[in-house]
């Protein structure tokens, strides 16, 4: 019998080590508290079993906001199962309005997905709350050298590549070719031939005295949106916040003068009135006629199209004393630090980053890419190649410092803050650029002692 029992014990111990360790999934797992506001950084030691992401399953959090998504992720998820069969890849797919929700609740119960899909501009609490994986030894140096500069700072934390970006879109100047031509506009040839500050805003006069319009141009920095206005800010030398990002510095000059550019646009009924915290208007007055130009995003070309066919273009981002700037959008993949298969978690986000792979994934889903040996080689889209060439220059012209303030841990509140005190000036001029700024500085820094 004794005998029976030492057999027994035996085969179940090789029963158990044959089978491949678990990243996520289990709900026996020793994983760290943690909540969705300040996630926990202590992190959950893996079994010894998993040293090079072999006979792994890690599970990836995304969602899919359109078919071209749809497509993209199916098409890299297809190529990873086939490349690297010793890793299980299981995808957990969340409706795009209610991913955040879903993800902070998981986050709340201690269920972490291994690695997950995140905008930019909310990474910051991640990255204060020290529950990212450190990537830097395990995606290689290729694919990190060439990162478009502004997103490699972006996920780079105290010296630590701590996720990749992934993808992007951004915003240009969409303009109304038939009020364009009729009023003898130039159109910017490159990133650095955009219209001046002053071209712009006489442009902007040109066209609604030619075409007898109320307004002659609005943005998408509607919908408490207001970081899609900050781009001004940066490219006139001015930020959010410090170096350090321990001061807020929106009370400067520099800030002062990309403000009171809007003032003065919205005195002259050049810019539309609507406040950064309304609702929607921007796409639909342009599409209407009811406006000349708009600065909107490279995922509405559909859009554009649908609606006024065959009469829309797109041009460059201006430009202040030489330099030009724009929009920081997309998203970019992490890992949770307590994964218990981080070099299967580091493996994975390296296959997705890739050169080949990006190309793919981007030409796939309508995406531009950010990676600059990417964007030097261009890409084949099937449709809008022209306008998504614009687009892949102006992504080289963002900001790096932007970057690294958009994806700070107080960003968020930052924005909101920015976003509500825009609406006074930018609704009935209730308030001047001087105080939009003064109130900016207080708020901000009262959100900084939190």
């Amino acid at each position: 019998m004794k005998k029976f029992i030492r057999i027994l014990t035996a085969l179940l111990i090789i029963l158990l080590v044959a089978l491949p360790v678990s990243c996520s999934g289990d709900s026996t797992s020793s994983k760290p508290a943690a909540n969705s506001a300040a996630p926990s950084g202590k992190e959950r030691k893996g079994n010894g079993k998993e040293k090079k992401g072999k006979d792994a399953t890690v599970e990836f959090t995304y969602w899919e906001s359109s078919p071209s998504d749809k497509a993209g992720f199916d098409l890299m998820i297809g190529k990873f199962a086939e490349d690297h069969p010793e890793i299980r890849l299981k995808p957990q797919i969340y409706p795009d309005n209610t991913y955040l929700d879903q993800l902070d609740t998981r986050i709340a119960a201690n269920d972490w997905p291994d690695v997950i899909r995140y905008t930019y501009q909310r990474l910051g609490k991640f990255k204060e709350g020290d529950v990212m994986l450190d990537l830097t030894d395990k995606v290689s140096r290729e694919n990190v050298d060439a990162l478009v500069p502004a997103y490699r700072s972006a996920l780079t934390y105290n010296g630590k590549l701590v996720g990749m970006p992934h993808h992007t879109d951004t915003i240009g100047v969409f303009y109304n070719k038939r009020m364009f031509k009729e009023s003898g506009i130039r159109i910017p040839k490159d990133a650095m031939d955009g219209w001046t500050w002053k071209e712009l805003t006489e442009i902007a006069e040109k066209l609604k005295k030619d075409h007898k319009l109320d307004y002659a141009f609005t943005g998408i920095w509607e919908n408490r949106s207001g970081y899609r206005y900050l781009p001004f800010l940066y490219m006139n030398g001015g930020s959010v916040l410090s170096d350090d990002q321990e001061t807020v510095t929106m009370d400067s000059p520099k800030n002062l003068e990309a403000v009171k550019l809007f003032e003065k646009w919205r005195k002259e009924d050049l810019v539309v009135k609507g406040g950064f915290t309304q609702e929607q208007q921007a796409n639909m007055l342009f599409v209407a006629e009811k406006i000349a130009f708009v600065f909107s995003g490279s995922w509405h070309c559909s859009y554009m199209e649908e609606n006024m066919a065959g009469n829309w273009g797109v041009t460059y981002m201006p430009q202040k004393d030489g330099k030009t700037g724009s929009d920081m959008g997309g998203n970019a993949l992490f890992a949770y630090k307590g994964t218990e298969c981080p070099e299967a978690c580091g493996n994975f986000i390296d296959y997705m980053t890739s050169k080949d792979n990006v190309r793919e994934f981007c030409e796939a889903g309508n995406f531009i890419p950010v990676r600059q040996d990417v964007i030097d080689d261009g890409l084949k889209y099937s449709e809008f190649q022209e306008e998504m060439d614009t687009f892949l220059d102006i992504v080289g012209t963002i900001d790096p410092k932007m970057a690294e303030d958009e994806t700070s841990s107080h960003f968020q509140q930052l924005n909101t803050i920015w976003s509500e005190e825009m609406d006074p000036l930018a609704v009935d001029g209730s308030a001047s650029a001087e105080q939009v700024l003064q109130n900016c500085q207080a708020r901000m820094e009262k959100e900084f002692t939190k």
